[in-house]
């Protein structure tokens, strides 16, 4: 199975900072994974709508200014990034799933990525996903050739649909909804099936016999069998 080290090396440096990330290429995660949002004026990689469990700062980040945002202390004084700077330290390095979160993200995210595109990434190692499949609609259509990854919680018919809709490569499922059945109904819609979040050895091992095609972990030194 691939590990995807899930916001960098997470259970060793702050989630979603640029250390984390490092952390997962010394550890040799051939793949990482971050969250990208919209602030008042730019894109930042975090995860919460809100400031309050992973900085030092306050109140939802879609009100704040990028460089209220970038003055802040992500834990052990790393910055929060931008998604050009996973990009530009991942390249050649390591794969990137950079996952939307929030509405609006994909239009100020198409230019970089079209960038990325045409600049030397490999659409083997770069991968946007979102549980908000509107956006993904969104990607299809002004960038064809972008591997797209549909997030749910359970591999059903409505997420296969739009996963063959938007010729998606990749759908991601809950590790609690991970079964047979989930891989078979992801491989017969054309798309691999990567499990979110994996940290436990029974689970891997687990995983690995149902055919499961990538695990994302906190740990992903532990998520190599």
């Amino acid at each position: 199975m691939l590990r995807i080290a899930h916001r960098g090396a997470s259970s060793e440096a702050p989630e979603n900072t640029l250390a984390a990330i490092r952390r997962a290429i010394e550890l040799g995660a051939p793949w990482v994974e971050v969250d990208v949002q919209a602030c008042a004026d730019g894109l930042v990689v975090i995860h919460d709508e809100t400031l309050e469990r992973t900085t030092n700062g306050h109140g939802p980040v879609a009100d704040q200014p990028l460089a209220a945002l970038r003055a802040l202390d992500a834990g052990h004084g790393e910055r929060i990034p931008l998604p050009r700077e996973v990009l530009d330290l991942c390249r050649g390095r390591c794969g990137v799933n950079l996952e939307l979160k929030g509405p609006g993200v994909a239009p100020l995210l198409l230019p970089l990525l079209r960038e990325a595109l045409a600049g030397g990434w490999s659409s083997r190692d770069l991968l946007a996903s979102s549980f908000d499949w509107t956006q993904l609609a969104t990607l299809r259509t002004t960038l064809p050739q972008l591997p797209l990854g549909v997030l749910t919680e359970q591999v059903n018919e409505q997420a296969c649909s739009v996963a063959r809709a938007v010729q998606a490569s990749v759908i991601g499922c809950a590790l609690e909804y991970a079964d047979a059945a989930a891989v078979a109904a992801a491989h017969d819609a054309g798309c691999a099936l990567w499990v979110y979040t994996v940290n436990h050895p029974q689970d891997l091992a687990r995983l690995a016999a149902l055919g499961v095609d990538a695990v994302f972990s906190d740990s992903p030194a532990a998520a190599q069998l």
